[in-house]
């Protein structure tokens, strides 16, 4: 019952004792009157000494991953809370704290939650708004909680420990002169022992020749730097028009290709998994994602990297206006004879094509990974452009919606890397795309 309702009942009771000189009419308009004024007060009362607090196990998730969380809320007062609702406003899909609960007076209720992290970005957990009131709903009062806490989801990774890497090869001889104060496999020699020098630098057989501490000078690898390219313009984007027939495996665990529903999040998960393999492996990395603001990450090896495309990778978004093609031909100057690129995309357009053998022709190390749109849904075939790209001898990886994503870049590889420099008079008909294997 409304508060209007109620005053209208009173004032309704009195004028009617008053013009009957009922005595009953007056006492229920005196007992209405003492029922407002105590459920006003119950009101006020109801929400005074709370507090809540929120607890997540880390701000950083992966798709596919749980995100727990442990929601505590405290009554500080000497009364008991009746029928308080908590209303989660947090942005994290599927993700809600919210209830209905009673809290004991100088009491807390604590609760645990857990979502699976079904989309990437950047989530907002919080704010909270607490509601209670009065038994009869006369006057319900709200307690607004405005902190709010940052949650980050990560694409989902892919394990691509059977993909082979680049080879790298930088001219002019077989290591990059300058001492490196990382651990490689190229030796440059060795020097005596300073305070300060890790142990694991420490030449153990020199030690024994020399009869005193040696530590092994290490040179840079002879790698090449490795670019990968991620395609987010909007247009050439396919969301999946059907759901994938996929169950979990024995310890309930759900394969990657579960969360993926759409070209861009095929995608950006490649691009995500092969950053991180190519960091294992101690290899320089460097990301462009041309999305509305094109997203420049350079190339490095450090081990803040990951975390850095990772990040990057996290929020962007398929919404870009500029084509493939423009951007290679507008970040063509970055790549050079010391470099792999790897271009990620669902374009059907062969004008990237041309522009990724323009730099291909530079000696260049190119390949490219095409999630195959037309798997997805209504879509342009990608039949011209795989051709495209194995007539100008650029090895092509193919991969379709529902593929197991790991599977389909080691076959369609054809023994070869993911990157790795065409080999003169193969054809790459088959090697490369996989061609008929693959359809």
């Amino acid at each position: 019952m409304g508060a209007f309702k109620l005053w209208l009942l009173i004032a309704a009771a009195l004028a009617f004792g008053q013009a009957t000189d009922w005595p009953v009419a007056d006492r229920l308009a005196i007992v209405l009157l003492a029922v407002l004024a105590a459920a006003w007060i119950w009101s006020r009362l109801s929400l005074r000494g709370l507090s809540l607090v929120r607890e997540t196990a880390s701000d950083r998730a992966q798709v596919g991953q749980p995100l727990r969380e442990a929601v505590e809320v405290r009554n500080s007062g000497r009364l008991g809370k009746l029928w308080l609702e908590v209303i989660d406003q947090s942005t994290m899909p599927h993700h809600g704290v919210g209830r209905v609960l009673h809290v004991g007076g100088r009491r807390a209720v604590r609760w645990e939650t857990e979502t699976r992290c079904v989309r990437r970005g950047r989530f907002r957990l919080g704010p909270v708004t607490l509601r209670a009131g009065d038994p009869l709903g006369v006057f319900p009062s709200r307690l607004h909680l405005p902190e709010t806490r940052e949650v980050i989801v990560y694409p989902a990774m892919l394990d691509l420990r059977d993909v082979p890497i680049p080879a790298g090869s930088l001219a002019g001889g077989t290591a990059v002169e300058r001492r490196n104060p990382f651990v490689t496999s190229s030796v440059a020699g060795v020097r005596d022992y300073n305070p300060g020098d890790a142990f694991n630098r420490i030449s153990w057989a020199a030690t024994a020749r020399t009869g005193r501490l040696m530590v092994k000078e290490f040179d840079l690898d002879p790698t090449a730097d490795i670019w990968l390219v991620l395609d987010l313009e909007g247009a050439v984007q396919t969301p999946a028009s059907r759901p994938l027939a996929i169950a979990p495996d024995d310890r309930g665990e759900w394969p990657v290709e579960a969360w993926l529903d759409a070209t861009e999040e095929y995608a950006v998960t490649i691009v995500a998994s092969l950053a991180h393999r190519f960091l294992e492996q101690g290899r320089s990395v460097g990301l462009i994602a041309t999305g509305a603001h094109l997203e420049i990450v350079p190339a490095d090896c450090s081990g803040r990297q990951e975390v850095r495309l990772l990040e990057a990778l996290a929020v962007v978004r398929a919404d870009g206006h500029v084509s493939l093609a423009e951007i290679l031909v507008a970040e063509g100057r970055r790549f050079t004879r010391q470099s792999s690129v790897i271009v990620v995309t669902s374009s059907t357009e062969e004008g990237w094509v041309t522009a990724l053998a323009e730099i291909a022709g530079r000696h260049v190390r190119a390949s490219a990974i095409l999630v195959e749109p037309e798997t997805f849904g209504p879509a342009p075939s990608s039949l011209l452009t795989v051709s495209g790209l194995l007539a100008a001898g650029i090895p092509a990886h193919l991969v379709k919606y529902g593929d197991d994503v790991a599977a389909a870049l080691a076959a369609s590889a054809g023994g070869g890397a993911v990157g790795a420099a065409p080999r003169a008079g193969s054809g790459h008909g088959r090697g490369a795309a996989g061609g008929p294997a693959r359809g």
